[in-house]
């Protein structure tokens, strides 16, 4: 049985943290790099996964199986160690395979809205 190749493309939108400039994409880019496991070894991607960051959008190319999940989980990863998880979300945005680093909606920012 021969292996099918998986060709998925996910993209992150960076854009929101990045532009308040508390979040770096190159950094997080390079977290990923050295943090995703192929084949149970962390920074063994060779050809098989690569991430690129292009105006403030990460993409990240698999041959490979990957998942959204997993992405969620080194993201959240990133943050948290980077002391960003209390301010910044994970969420997915409206297409397949598309999420998005967004500010968390705080009680103070809520009562500014309604004045």
């Amino acid at each position: 049985a021969r292996k099918q190749k998986i060709a998925k493309t996910f993209t992150i939108d960076v854009s929101s943290p990045v532009e308040n400039e508390i979040f770096d994409a190159a950094e997080y880019v390079k977290y990923l790099i050295d943090n995703i496991k192929v084949e149970n070894l962390k920074g063994n991607l060779g050809n098989s996964v690569s991430v690129k960051e292009e105006e403030n959008i990460v993409t990240v190319a698999s041959s490979v199986k990957l998942s959204g999940k997993y992405l969620k989980y080194l993201t959240k990863k990133y943050l948290k160690k980077n002391q960003l998880k209390e301010w910044i979300r994970f969420s997915s945005a409206s297409k397949v395979n598309s999420y998005k680093l967004s500010f968390y909606q705080s009680a103070n920012d809520a009562e500014d809205v309604e004045e």
